[in-house]
């Protein structure tokens, strides 16, 4: 069965598009919530069906998003079931969707599946041993809440251009009204395209007095490519250099 869009889905859609971002694709629809995975990229999840019910998918998002980050790939039902059966939810072959659901609980399920998701990439990092590298975002949220203190905003929600609300790791309140985002992005597709499209979408709304900064952990291979594509969204820092950068920012009257 195929979730075709026509008059009967309109006051679906609209509720989905108050939630998040949603586009048409083969058979359903791609819904790109507000919640993040470990990267930074934001949670996307499915909906497929007929004219009376639908089911909800993140399309092995949760799982996709640990094995890409070197997390062991083997059978982890058992340690994340409580994450995903309190919900309702199923877990099939690495995906977390719902039972077939009716088309007005769409909305709610969505939510369901994407904070599901999110959990369960959170608990594929947290309890699983992975030889990883340091992770500059926690080193950088520790300087700013030091050097900021109550000045700074954390997980700041910012309307673009496209009134799309965009969520943001570190912003800081400076003077005279400024406000500087400080915005960090991991070395994977999905965070640099997660936050290259919030940046771009909040720097075309010209807000007056707000400043964006994308930082990368220079200690990482970085192509050119890569580092030209996140300039699209906002002045790239490394994170070598970002202290200094973000005192001059500071410094500015």
């Amino acid at each position: 069965m195929s979730f075709a869009p026509d008059h009967l889905y309109e006051p679906l859609v609209d509720g989905l598009s108050s939630l998040a971002a949603i586009r048409q694709i083969d058979g359903g629809w791609r819904v790109a919530t507000h919640c993040m995975y470990p990267s930074n990229g934001l949670v996307e999840v499915t909906v497929r069906g007929g004219i009376d019910t639908a089911v909800v998918s993140d399309e092995g998002g949760a799982f996709g998003e640990a094995l890409s980050a070197g997390i062991p790939v083997r059978d982890y039902r058992r340690n994340v079931s409580h994450l995903i059966s309190e919900q309702g939810l199923h877990l099939t072959d690495g995906v977390i969707c719902t039972p077939q659901v009716p088309i007005n609980a769409i909305p709610i399920s969505v939510l369901l599946v994407a904070n599901a998701s999110q959990d369960v990439a959170r608990w594929l990092y947290d309890h699983t041993k992975v030889p990883r590298p340091r992770d500059f975002r926690l080193l950088l949220a520790d300087y700013l809440k030091r050097r900021f203190d109550d000045r700074l905003l954390k997980n700041t929600v910012i309307v673009g251009q496209s009134n799309k609300p965009h969520r943001f790791a570190n912003v800081v309140a400076l003077a005279n009204g400024r406000r500087l985002i400080i915005d960090p992005v991991t070395h994977d597709s999905s965070s640099i395209n997660a936050r290259v499209v919030a940046n771009l979408d909040v720097r075309a709304a010209n807000e007056p007095g707000l400043e964006q900064r994308i930082v990368y952990d220079d200690e990482e291979n970085w192509s050119p490519a890569e580092l030209n594509l996140l300039g699209v969204g906002a002045t790239v820092v490394p994170f070598s250099r970002s202290q200094e950068v973000i005192e001059r920012v500071a410094a500015v009257a």
